[in-house]
């Protein structure tokens, strides 16, 4: 069977990782049935995740991921997309894993209000030293990073300004309509819904993760996109619920 790479998720959450959710979401939808395994250093040829072990393969990155799956004809959700709708589809997704993915970065292990939750659930299984020397181990690849991307090198409010901006063109397209490219879930809704997942399942107030809560079709898109994707194993904390219920 195959196995998916991810990091240890807590009860309750999906993934900690949008690409992560991704690929696991795009196995759903490829009907491809799968085992979830930790990481380990043998497993990653990238140093990162997802990994996908298939047939004795390792395949790295959720985008890899998704083309494998449709090489080999189980991942067809995108067959009845127009030309036209791959191409607006395509560059939603690059804005989203190329942009946004870096603002929610900022806000997860920049933010102080999002320390103590981000420690919890990424590292609550190391003891309270361990935890915080990880924490801000962390903390310093991601502020590396961005400044070498470049967001990183503005205002933290012209950085969420950039972030909101981009929420707020999801928001457009999706309008009210069930998924993003229409009646049902494509590959870019593997996609959006993991980062808004992401972002709506921290109980933490930071300007990205307030204004995501005050989009009303956000939070019911997310659940929607679990219930239909993943009939019977839905995870879905009691807070994205709630949201959802209040703002439908």
């Amino acid at each position: 069977m195959p196995e998916l790479v991810d990091f240890p998720t807590p009860a309750g959450l999906r993934s900690l990782s949008p690409f992560g959710y991704k690929a696991e979401a795009l196995l759903a939808l490829s009907g491809t049935d799968y085992t979830k395994i930790p990481p380990a250093p043998d497993l990653m040829p990238h140093d990162k995740i997802p990994v996908l072990r298939e047939d004795g393969r390792l395949i790295p990155d959720s985008s890899l991921i998704q083309n494998h799956l449709e090489d080999s004809g189980r991942l067809t959700c995108d067959s009845s997309l127009t030309l036209q709708e791959r191409a607006i589809a395509e560059a939603f997704r690059r804005m989203a894993e190329e942009h946004l993915r870096w603002v929610l970065a900022y806000t997860r292990w920049m933010e102080p209000a999002c320390e103590a939750v981000m420690s919890s659930l990424a590292f609550g299984h190391l003891d309270e030293p361990a935890r915080r020397e990880t924490f801000l181990a962390v903390r310093g690849e991601v502020k590396h990073t961005l400044h070498a991307q470049g967001l990183g090198r503005h205002t933290p409010d012209d950085l969420y300004r950039f972030g909101c901006d981009d929420l707020d063109a999801l928001a457009v397209w999706l309008d009210d309509k069930p998924f993003f490219m229409g009646d049902r879930p494509t590959s870019v809704d593997a996609t959006i819904a993991g980062l808004l997942y992401a972002l709506l399942c921290l109980e933490v107030d930071t300007p990205l993760i307030r204004h995501t809560r005050a989009i009303p079709t956000f939070a019911a898109y997310v659940v929607r996109f679990e219930q239909t994707v993943f009939p019977g194993a839905t995870q879905i904390p009691a807070h994205l619920a709630t949201l959802a219920e209040t703002t439908a």
